[in-house]
């Protein structure tokens, strides 16, 4: 991903200079400070986080059939397996990291349980967000 654009401005550029510069020099912690060399940067927005559309359905396809190959030797709980990022990894066939960074963007989310210490995953419930990100 590339870096994300920044832009910098010098305060003693901008008209309301004065007023930031009376109000930072209130604080001690900025007495032995030039004023006039505060800059202020801007970073562009990142790009919502997303997955490749035509990768969905692979991921589905694959996650659904690893699932079914494998249940059998998953812990349950409660009625519930606990499917770890680790396995949704080498179900999807993709890396453990690629899947930790779309749990981090929120494309995928854990299940809560107070009785449970770790994060754990409901099939279906992974399914439907992967799907939600096709719309």
């Amino acid at each position: 991903m590339p870096r994300r654009k920044q832009l910098t401005f010098k305060i003693k550029d901008l008209r309301c200079a004065q007023y930031l510069i009376a109000e930072l020099s209130q604080l001690p912690q900025l007495a032995n400070f030039d004023m006039t060399s505060i800059e202020i940067s801007i970073k562009e927005n990142r790009p919502a986080p997303k997955i490749i559309k035509k990768d969905i359905d692979v991921l589905i396809d694959r996650l659904q059939r690893g699932f079914s190959a494998n249940k059998h030797t998953l812990t349950q709980l409660n009625g519930r397996y606990l499917v770890t990022n680790t396995h949704l990894s080498k179900w999807m066939r993709t890396t453990p990291a690629s899947v930790n960074k779309w749990i981090k963007d929120g494309l995928i989310k854990p299940c809560q349980d107070p009785h449970v210490c770790f994060d754990y995953f409901n099939v279906d419930e992974v399914t439907e967000q992967l799907r939600n990100q096709k719309q």
